[in-house]
């Protein structure tokens, strides 16, 4: 059986706009009961903690998982799908997160939930310490768009050259400009075979 985990981006949440897309979607389809969207630590080995042990609870369970990250989510689902073989769809991915993340040294607040606290360089290692994905390409659908303000949406086409699925779009933004077109070809994507 099918289950989605939505892996949200730096100073993000579970609120995150496009999460809330697919677990609308979904449960309006009765699908609720297989879709999760955690709140994450922020220190980055915490985080993959964390959704390490709900993979390994949900493959116990029998579910089949399917990943879908956004910004520094699709970096962890990069490293994620490696570990465990599964599918994965990373919507403007921060692959060069190690370095990106650097210009964010120091003290953060989480806009979503208010949390307040002060990023430093060993987490930058934990970050490169992660950056050892080389996830199988059909396991993977990249989605860019080259209007991203944050990240070089050409990074991203360079670390993915041979993925099964693209959907790279001109303009946009980071957010990933009407990114609902996606949800249904996700949910079939991830193996839920009844969407309209």
């Amino acid at each position: 059986m099918p289950f989605i985990i939505y892996i949200h981006g730096f100073n993000s949440s579970e609120l995150s706009h496009k999460s809330q897309l697919v677990k609308q979607r979904m449960q309006a389809l009765g699908l609720g009961e297989q879709f999760a969207c955690p709140r994450l630590p922020w220190q980055p080995q915490a985080a993959i903690d964390q959704l390490s042990e709900q993979i390994e609870d949900l493959q116990m369970e029998g579910y089949e998982v399917t990943l879908v990250g956004s910004s520094l989510g699709g970096f962890y689902a990069s490293f994620l799908s490696d570990k465990f073989g599964l599918k994965a769809v990373l919507v403007n991915p921060a692959v060069e997160a190690p370095v990106l993340l650097r210009d964010y040294l120091g003290e953060q607040t989480n806009p979503y939930t208010q949390e307040t606290y002060v990023l430093e360089e060993a987490h930058m290692q934990e970050l490169e310490d992660l950056q050892t994905w080389q996830p199988r390409p059909e396991n993977i659908w990249l989605m860019v768009q080259e209007g991203d303000e944050v990240l070089d949406y050409q990074a991203a086409l360079n670390a993915y050259p041979h993925v099964a699925h693209k959907t790279h779009e001109p303009n946009g933004d980071h957010s990933f400009v009407g990114f609902e077109r996606h949800v249904d070809d996700i949910l079939r994507f991830a193996g839920f075979t009844d969407v309209a």
